[in-house]
């Protein structure tokens, strides 16, 4: 019998293995995002992993496998995602504002800040 060409494309393994990494990945960045929101911060930046242990795939193709159903995760859950990718690490940076809304508060703060005085500096009590 000779070898067909679906023999060499995805196998389950393959698959199994690609949605064990994803579904990792998005754990950690879903409790990073908790925390971030917890916290009053608006934005995180998540190292993911950059070597994959995929069997008969190489580890470029499991990259791009897997770095796509993560960006996608995020993308469907309306998050802005940039990712980073360097020679020894990949970043993930989300953020749930939009640049308008982000603008918004820094120009609040600005307003606020303008218009404070400290206890201390306070004349009028």
């Amino acid at each position: 019998m000779s070898l067909k060409a679906n023999s060499l494309k995805s196998n389950e393994s393959q698959r199994k293995s690609v949605a064990k990494e994803v579904n990792a990945i998005l754990g950690h960045l879903d409790d990073e995002l908790k925390v971030a929101h917890e916290q009053g911060r608006h934005k995180v930046s998540i190292t993911v992993p950059i070597t994959f242990s995929i069997p008969y795939m190489s580890n470029k193709d499991a990259q791009r496998m897997i770095y796509y159903k993560v960006l996608t995760s995020l993308i469907d859950r309306e998050f802005t995602v940039t990712i980073q990718l360097e020679d020894d690490a990949t970043v993930f940076h989300v953020k749930w504002l939009s640049d308008e809304e982000e603008k918004d508060i820094e120009m609040q703060n600005t307003l606020l800040a303008k218009h404070t005085v400290s206890r201390k500096n306070n004349k009028h009590s």
